[in-house]
Formats: C-alpha cells, structure tokens, sequence
C-alpha cells in the first residue's frame, strides 16, 4: 500500500473537493505497477468510485476558464486540446487552481508508450502496431500545431512558451486516463474527461464494470458487477482490445487477451503464388479494394479471418485475366462464394487455401522468431517486456492455425 505524502496529500484534496470515501486505495503490484488495492471486501454490484461532476474536467467545465477564447478560436478546439492544454499550462504554474496534489501522481514520463521507444525498440513492433504509433504522432503534431494557433491570440494563457514535449506528454496524459461519459459516443471528442482517482483504476479484459453518469447525484460512477476480497486489486474494462491497441493507446499489455490478433497483410501482399503475373496480382488488389476486402487481414488463435479467406481464394484464381470470359467466370463464383451462395470456387482452390495460409504463419513464425532473439539480447525493461510478450503471443496464433491446418479442419 502506497502512503507517501504526495498520495495522503491527495486524499485530502479529494475530501475537500466534496469526493465520497471509497473502499480503494493505492497500492504497488508486481504485476501491473500502481493500481487500486481493496481496503475492505466489495460486492458485486457496488459503486467503487463516484466523481462530482464539479470535479470532472471536460469541455464544459473548462468553458468558464476558456469557453469565449474557444469559440473564438479559427480551428476547432475538440476535449482532448483543450483538456491537454489546460494540463499542461496547470504544469507551467501548478499552485493556481489548486490542483497541485492531483499533478504530483501524474506520470513524470511515458517511456512504456511505443511514442516514446528508442528507434532500435520501435522498429521491433510488429508492421500495423508501427502504423499504428505513426498516426498517433501525426495526430499529436496536428494537435499540437492547432494548439499554438489558439494561443497564438491567447498569448496571456503562457508562463512560457509551450514546447512540444511538454504538450506531447500532457495529450498522453489525457490519452491514458480519459473517460467517456457516454460509452454510447466514444467517436465523440468533445466526450471526454479526466476524473481523478478513477484515473488510478487499471484495466484488464475480464473486469466488468458499469461506467454512468447519474444525473440525480451529479457524479460520474463506476459500478463493479464482480466482486472483490480485501486486499485484492481492482480493476476496470476498457473495451475489447488486443495488446497491440493496448500497448500503443495506453503502455501496457494484459496477459491471456482473448482479443490478440495477428495481422498478415504485409506477407499477403509479398506473397509469391506460380502462374500468377504482377498485372494479374494488381487486377486482384485492385478487384479487392473496390470489393471492401483489400489489407486487414488477420490470424486469430485457431482461426482465420474472414477476409483473409476471401482474398486468399481470389489469389488463388489462377490464370487470371479480367478480358477473359474464363476468368470473368470464375470472379462471379468468387462473388457468390463471398455472399454464401456457393461453398468453393473450385476444389483445387480449396485444396490450396490450407497451404497458402500455412506459408503466412510460417512467416509470421520467422518474423517473431528474429524479433524475440534481438531481445533476448536487450536489458529487461517494460518495453522489452512488452515486446516479448507481443512476439510470443504472435508466435503461438501462427502456431495454432498451423496445428488445426495439420489436423485437417475445417479453416
């Protein structure tokens, strides 16, 4: 149980901002790093944090302090700005709204974020994670450049100017600890807010929890329909997501995720299958993207996508020319396996689905055998941690589907 004075300054600051006392504290776990350890037996059913609403900071909230200068603004201001805005210009002079005890627990860094990894680690992630990391930093930087243009006429906001850094971890900081307050809209951006001490609350995909807000207390709560014994951590959900997600949106990854995928669209893009000629291949991709099925391929533990069956059946289809009344033949019976009015192609393409696959998991398998033996190599720290577990879950869905293809079942 953590009880330095940053922590029992905090719950003083909680008290007097009119927060309820919970059965939570917060506690060091070996698994997981800080989270929130049960002081008392819970029961299914309980609300185990409930934050006024006069302490939740969301776009609405941050109106009284920024509402005219927003509405000002050339370029949209959504909740994650301004609220990554707001913490960082708190940063620059924590004692003026009083919020100082809540900023001593934040983060000092984010070196478990993918963001944050040195080149040699990021280049370690597997291809759609990379991808993934990328659009998260182009995201920031067009945030970050929205942001100076506010303060470009809002100058008087700044004890100094706002470095990127800076802004980088404050949107990381909102990244990692928002809410939504409506789980109905989470594609809403102005659906968001930081709540202190539920922020503390760490996520793992087996937890289930009510997330609301209740209008006759004016709170925002959170229900656990599991219980929990004295002593045990307590933990919240935050969605259906694989490790990749995880790792990338939030530095962390969960063991025994039911929802780890690994995608193959690299592979299937590189794969070589005889009699096919590169026009034929590009008519197929370009026959796959006006169908809706082109790349987001995945390998699931004993399982395979979809859509990974149906453009490896049209890889298959083989020669192949679109001027040909053949083959024009045979992408209509593609066309009608896809909607379920036929069962096959043809049984030679059947047949050669199984292998084809197999040659995707066997370079999954190379790929993640290299990755794991870099690492090997490395110290042991979080992100290498992180990685190996990535890399070793990726190897073991290869191996599944190849175990079931060696079975004879049916993919």
């Amino acid at each position: 149980i953590i009880k330095d004075k940053e922590y029992m300054d905090f719950l003083d600051w909680l008290k007097q901002m009119g927060c309820p006392k919970t059965k939570l504290t917060l506690a060091e776990f070996s698994n997981t790093g800080r989270g929130m350890m049960a002081t008392k037996d819970i029961k299914a059913g309980e609300v185990i944090v409930q934050v006024p609403e006069s302490n939740l900071v969301t776009m609405k909230s941050l109106g009284a302090i920024y509402g005219s200068r927003i509405v000002r603004a050339k370029k949209k201001i959504n909740s994650h700005m301004i609220i990554a805005l707001h913490i960082a210009l708190m940063m620059q002079d924590p004692e003026r709204l009083g919020w100082l005890p809540y900023l001593r627990l934040l983060p000092k860094k984010f070196d478990t974020m993918p963001i944050r990894y040195p080149k040699e680690l990021f280049d370690l992630l597997p291809p759609h994670a990379q991808a993934h990391v990328n659009r998260q930093r182009s995201k920031i930087m067009a945030d970050y450049n929205s942001t100076l243009e506010f303060l470009k006429v809002n100058n008087d906001l700044l004890k100094r100017p706002l470095e990127y850094e800076d802004y980088e971890w404050a949107w990381l900081v909102v990244n990692t600890r928002c809410i939504y307050l409506d789980a109905k809209k989470q594609d809403t951006a102005d659906n968001i807010a930081l709540a202190p001490m539920l922020d503390f609350l760490n996520h793992t995909h087996d937890a289930k929890t009510e997330g609301f807000f209740c209008t006759k207390t004016k709170s925002y709560k959170i229900k656990t329909l599991l219980p929990y014994k004295k002593g045990e951590q307590v933990f919240i959900n935050y969605g259906p997501h694989d490790n990749c997600f995880i790792l990338v949106e939030y530095g962390f990854v969960t063991p025994n995720n039911p929802f780890n995928y690994a995608l193959v669209d690299n592979s299937f893009l590189q794969l070589s299958i005889p009699g096919e000629s590169p026009s034929a291949k590009k008519d197929k991709m370009d026959l796959l993207t006006m169908s809706g099925y082109f790349c987001d391929y995945a390998l699931h533990r004993n399982d395979v996508s979809f859509r990974l069956m149906v453009a490896m059946r049209l890889r298959l289809i083989n020669p192949f020319s679109t001027a040909s009344v053949a083959t024009q033949f045979e992408i209509a019976k593609w066309h009608n396996v896809v909607s379920g009015e036929l069962d096959q192609i043809s049984s030679e393409n059947e047949r050669l689905l199984p292998k084809y696959i197999e040659i995707l998991c066997d370079t999954l398998l190379s790929d993640a055998k290299k990755s794991l033996s870099i690492l090997a190599r490395k110290p042991t720290t979080f992100p290498v941690v992180h990685l190996q577990q990535l890399w070793i879950e990726t190897r073991d869905i290869a191996l599944s589907v190849i175990d079931k293809i060696h079975r004879n079942e049916q993919l």
